[in-house]
């Protein structure tokens, strides 16, 4: 996994505890691709993995502008060929204004490659500064179902000093592990680095002293606050 490798050549343990595991939707993408659209636009770089399954088949979308939340997204774009790629350091709402910015006297159509479960803000931000947006939902996630014994393993038998959250779906499941009802206590040291303040207010208040929240939603930057 890409952010523990980082983590380990920082010179730290980096253990891999996944929430979900994700899966891609690669017809719903092709089927999204094949209608007029001028911009496209990522909140996550899941998305773009879904889009790199399909092989050569993006090479005629790779001089379409592309539009991402984070610095960490926008690579991924450009390493899938992309010639275009701009870069928000907000979440979906100040991807929506920095389109509609670019975009408001020529208009854009635009197609939003998102999760099946997402936040409403880029979509809703975007139809207010009057742009049309369709959404092609190209991935979800299926929660990872650990044992109390696996949990305890990972978390307290061998207890971690900070805990990376991506998503605030991560959060929610997170703490809400059976290992937190039965060894809360042994978490209490534990620092939870979040990408985003909306990240950060999933974390339940008794915790909230122990959060280290990123300015701007990119993994680098949440990984040099270690």
């Amino acid at each position: 996994m890409a952010t523990a490798e980082k983590i380990a050549a920082l010179g730290h343990e980096a253990v891999v505890f996944p929430l979900f595991e994700p899966f891609h939707d690669l017809a719903a993408a092709r089927d999204a691709l094949s209608a007029p659209h001028n911009v496209l636009a990522v909140t996550s770089a899941e998305a773009l993995r879904c889009f790199g399954k399909l092989g050569a088949e993006i090479e005629r979308h790779i001089d379409t502008p592309l539009f991402a939340v984070g610095k960490t997204t926008a690579r991924h774009a450009r390493d899938l060929g992309f010639k275009m790629v701009v870069a928000t350091q907000g979440g979906g709402a100040v991807l929506a204004a920095e389109i509609a910015g670019r975009y408001a006297t020529q208009g854009a159509s635009v197609l939003y490659l998102s999760a099946i479960n997402r936040s409403p803000d880029f979509e809703a931000t975007l139809q207010e500064h009057g742009f049309a947006c369709r959404t092609a939902e190209v991935y979800g996630m299926d929660a990872i179902d650990y044992s109390l014994a696996d949990q305890q393993k990972m978390l307290v038998n061998h207890p971690v000093d900070a805990a990376f959250i991506f998503s605030k779906d991560n959060a929610r499941a997170f703490f809400e592990l059976e290992v937190f009802r039965q060894s809360r206590e042994s978490l209490k040291k534990t620092l939870f680095f979040c990408l985003s303040r909306n990240i950060a207010a999933a974390v339940p208040e008794e915790f909230a002293g122990s959060v280290v929240t990123s300015l701007s939603p990119d993994e680098d930057e949440l990984i040099d606050l270690l």
